[in-house]
Order: structure tokens, then sequence, then C-alpha cells
């Protein structure tokens, strides 16, 4: 059997026609493409603020401990621990805050290889626990896809400030200023300014509720004081033995449960008779006001003022607390409505005797110095010689 030349002929110019046009348009639908889709990976500058911070590289071998500055490559995780804190800023002058005992994951910081490309660069920081807060930079070279994860949820950011914290149970995410897209779930809830929503674990976000929040269990004393607060007496040095009372008392003028301390035949000796509540809550740097409210009566007191020193009253309020730069300290304030004996007062303010005072402090993050960063417990007590007190509808406000 013989071969026709000619069809042949036919058959190989149509075959480089085909493998011709297949690659007038298939190359320069490539090179579109990777002009296109074409990225780079990115560096963050990390910044210790306090302590030694650990830092792993993407294969999570030996971790390098950071006390100054360092350039961390995408993939790296970094780990604070209850003395550290640090300070991260992203290729496109986005920035995060790293409270204490928080890790992340710098999972993508991916950018556009060309600037031309309408791709967006895409930024994606995994919290595995702990506090961050959040700054996304206006967009100046192109649009930024900032994302954050968690074990619980994805959330999209926009140019604005967040604070987002994580837990084993659940993932917290507050707005302050930007709109976020929180999805667990398959669903999906939109936050604007000022609020705030929480993914439990296995759930989908609860509904936007108000960023302020009260960081008080039962202050209003609806269950027993075996839920959230801890009550003992603390005697001092003084060689005294006459423990004060607390019990729950219910008036037909007020709506809650109070709190009552009052101790009788101290015959002169200090006592405190407290309930106590451990809070270990991170204060964000982009929180704007703390303050606490509750309300009040006094009914005796038998030492003047504040004693001696201005540290007993019948009512007094301890917020025990880590400053930014890790060092333990305390706010105080009393109540008193005697001072027969012209005893110094000043940790204290003076009220009306045996009527229900409503009190709200200043915003202690304007009255505090150095700034809180976490607020380790509240202490609510009597303290003096004979003295009778009560309290309720205690909240500690953080927005």
């Amino acid at each position: 059997m013989t071969r026709d030349p000619q069809r042949m002929a036919w058959i190989v110019l149509l075959v480089a026609l085909v493998i011709n046009c297949t690659l007038l348009i298939s190359i320069p639908l490539a090179v579109r493409w990777y002009l296109i889709n074409a990225t780079v990976s990115n560096e963050a500058t990390l910044e210790v603020i306090t302590g030694t911070v650990l830092v792993y590289g993407r294969q999570g071998n030996t971790p390098i401990g950071v006390t100054s500055t360092l350039s961390v490559p995408e993939g790296s995780t970094i780990r604070t621990d209850s003395s550290s804190r640090a300070f991260l800023t992203f290729f496109d002058n986005s920035t995060a805050v790293l409270s204490f005992d928080t890790e992340v994951r710098l999972a993508a910081m991916h950018s556009s290889r060309f600037r031309f490309s309408p791709t967006p660069d895409s930024l994606l920081l995994d919290i595995a626990t702990g506090q961050v807060n959040i700054g996304v930079a206006l967009p100046v070279d192109g649009p930024v896809e900032f994302l954050t994860t968690s074990p619980h949820m994805a959330a999209s950011l926009t140019e604005g400030s967040y604070s987002l914290k994580v837990t084993p149970d659940s993932s917290r995410t507050i707005v302050h200023l930007g709109t976020a897209e929180v999805t667990a779930q398959g669903s999906t809830v939109t936050l604007e300014q000022k609020e705030r929503t929480t993914v439990r674990a296995g759930e989908r976000p609860e509904e936007p509720l108000a960023a302020a929040q009260n960081l008080l269990v039962n202050g209003s004393f609806e269950d027993d004081l075996s839920v959230g607060w801890e009550a003992y007496n603390e005697q001092g040095g003084d060689g005294g033995d006459v423990d004060g009372e607390i019990s729950l008392v219910q008036f037909p003028e007020i709506d809650s449960q109070a709190v009552r301390f009052s101790r009788t035949g101290s015959e002169g000796n200090h006592c405190e008779t407290v309930i106590r509540q451990d809070l270990n809550e991170e204060i964000s740097d982009l929180a704007t006001s703390v303050r606490l409210y509750f309300r009040v009566r006094l009914v005796d007191q038998s030492l003047s003022g504040g004693g001696y020193l201005s540290s007993e009253y019948p009512l007094m309020i301890r917020l025990e607390y880590e400053d930014v730069y890790g060092s333990a300290s305390h706010w105080t304030h009393g109540l008193y409505y005697q001072n027969r004996d012209n005893n110094p007062t000043m940790y204290g303010e003076r009220i009306p005797r045996n009527v229900w005072y409503d009190y709200e402090s200043d915003n202690l993050l304007e009255t505090i110095y150095p700034r809180p960063a976490r607020l380790q417990s509240l202490l609510v007590y009597a303290s003096g010689w004979d003295y009778e007190s009560m309290v309720t509808d205690i909240s500690l406000v953080v927005e």
C-alpha cells in the first residue's frame, strides 16, 4: 500500500496550523495568567514589647528566643508567655499586638508580583490561643484581603481596628472601627463599629452585641456566692480573732439581692471581710474605657474616716492588675459616712448613711498609670473595726 504524498502534506500542514494557533492563543493566555496570579511571599517585622518571644519556623523546629526585633517569614509561629508581649508590622503596614500567653501563625503573607495585577494581596493570621489587637491598614497599592482564623471561626476584616480573643472553648471578635464578617458552621454575621460576637466550639456566631462588656459574673447575686465569688476574712497582724459575717439579704426597694458585711465586738482590732472574684482578663490596647459600677449602703462604722492610713473603710473596692510593663499593682477606693476623728481619707469618698448610693468610677484607663494590661481580680470588702455595709449590682465594664 502506497501513501498519498499530497494527503500526508495536508495532514502535516493542518497539524502545524492547529499547533501554531494553539500556541498563539495559549502563550498569551499563560503569560496573562502569570502576570495576574504570580505572587511573592513577604515577611513581617516582629518587635518585642516586653519579655522574650519565641519564634518557630515553618517546620516547627527549635524556636528562636527574641528580645528585640526580627524579620519573620511566612509560615512562622510566634508565641508569647505570661511575661511577654509583641508587636507585628505586616508588608501592607497593617499591625497586630500579641498580648500575654498568645500564639499565632503567619499562615499567608502574599502580594502580587506585578503591581498592575487585579488580584488582591492576601494576609492570613491564624490565632491558636490568646488575645490579638489588629489594625488593618488602608490599602495603598491595591486591595488586600485580611483574614483571621481560629479553631472556632474565620473572620474577614476591612480597614479598621479589632480585638480578637481565643480560648479553648470560644473565640470573641470586637470591632472598634471598621467591619468584620465572622463565619462558623456555615453561618456568617457582620459586625459594625463597636459591636462584638462570640463563637463557641461547634456553634454558629452569636448575634452582634454592643462592644461594651461586663467582666463580672453574678454581680447582682442572683445566685449563691459560690458562683463567681470567694468569701473570707483577713485578720491582719494586730492579734484580733473576731471575724466579720457575710450574708445575702433582700430589700423591697431593690430588685436584686445584696451582700451584707457585718462585724461587732472588735474591741479596736482590725479585720477585712472580703468577697473576691478572679478575672484574668486582658485589656486591649484598643479599649477606651474601664469603669466600675455598684450600689452601696453604709449602716455602721466605728473607725472614723479611712482609719489611720486611709486604708480601712466600711466598704472598699480593690482592683488588682498587671500593668503594660508586667508589674503587679492595684487600684483601691473606699466609702465612708463619718470622720469624727479627722482620719486621712485620701483614698476614700464620703457618702450619705443608710441610703442606697449608686457609685460610678472614673474611666480607670485615664486615671491609672501605667495603663493596666491584665485585670487579675476584684475584691469587695469591709475593713476596720465594727462595721455594717451592703453592696449589689456590681459591674466592671470594658469598652
